[in-house]
């Protein structure tokens, strides 16, 4: 049981459920229809996201040990053998990217799963120590998994109802990232790995992390725009979230100035992505 325990915390399940979400939320984007295609697709999805995480665990198992948040992982305490962690990478990829090929067999959706697993674990992962641009890879990884879910539903490669949801992850994850630094800011700062902390102060990055969470709460409004006309209670919920995204992000950077609160705003803002997409793949199905 320890040892499941700890092949789960590998593969990040939380996280990885949640991308798979948002491919089912780019699949809904452009159809309402609930078929077997959007289960295959969540299933790949979920697949090559653990895949992925196991990965980026072996490359950055020897970062891992530096901060107190990540040496107690399988990998940098010693509890598994890296190879173990690489070997369930290698299966799990190959597993979601198979299915990917399988559901409109074709090569478009494998080659959009690989596309995202060389920005992740290729490009991402062996750049982030080295400088703060990796995070624009990683970025561009987080826009893949919606538009995924689109083109398994046969949707159009140049939309720009899909551009526009791909950008809406893509600001998300930027925020996310800083207020994980801001958390932990007095190790990532004595570290000698590159990131924003090096360039910028503590206040100057809350002030950056609070336009980035402005911007992405503003994308939010477009998505009632781009896609409904005559539903105002999709429209007045997506406004409501994005107005009180930006009021907690107010409060916990200007008003309440201590590490918890960056965990606070970090849980408000991964929550209102996945209520967002709860509300838009209800109101699909409705």
């Amino acid at each position: 049981m320890k040892k499941l325990r700890l092949f789960l915390q590998l593969m990040k399940i939380p996280m990885s459920l949640l991308i798979s979400l948002s491919a089912i939320f780019g699949y809904f984007m452009h159809t309402n229809i609930f078929d077997m295609s959007l289960f295959w697709t969540a299933a790949a999805i979920f697949s090559l996201s653990c895949g992925g995480a196991c990965l980026n665990n072996y490359q950055d198992r020897d970062i891992d040990q530096l901060f107190s948040r990540t040496r107690h992982r399988a990998l940098p305490s010693k509890a598994l053998p890296p190879s173990r962690a690489l070997i369930l990478s290698a299966v799990l990829i190959m597993l979601g990217i198979g299915i990917l090929h399988l559901i409109n067999n074709d090569f478009i959706l494998p080659l959009l799963g690989i596309t995202a697993i060389i920005l992740y674990n290729g490009i991402y992962t062996p750049l982030k120590p080295r400088t703060v641009l990796a995070i624009f890879p990683g970025a561009l990884c987080g826009m893949m998994p919606p538009l995924i879910g689109w083109m398994a539903a046969k949707g159009e490669f140049f939309s720009l109802k899909i551009a526009s949801i791909m950008l809406l992850f893509g600001l998300w994850q930027l925020p996310h990232f800083w207020l994980i630094l801001l958390k932990h800011c007095s190790e990532y700062r004595q570290s000698a790995i590159k990131n924003m902390l090096k360039r910028f102060n503590r206040f100057q990055l809350e002030k950056i992390v609070f336009i980035w969470i402005v911007n992405f709460s503003v994308m939010i409004l477009f998505i009632p725009i781009l896609y409904w006309e005559n539903h105002n209670v999709t429209g007045w919920i997506c406004a409501g979230s994005a107005l009180v995204l930006v009021c907690a992000a107010f409060i916990n950077i200007f008003l309440r100035r201590n590490q918890n609160n960056y965990h606070s705003l970090f849980k408000c803002l991964n929550g209102t992505v996945f209520f967002i997409m709860l509300v838009v793949i209800f109101e699909r199905l409705s």
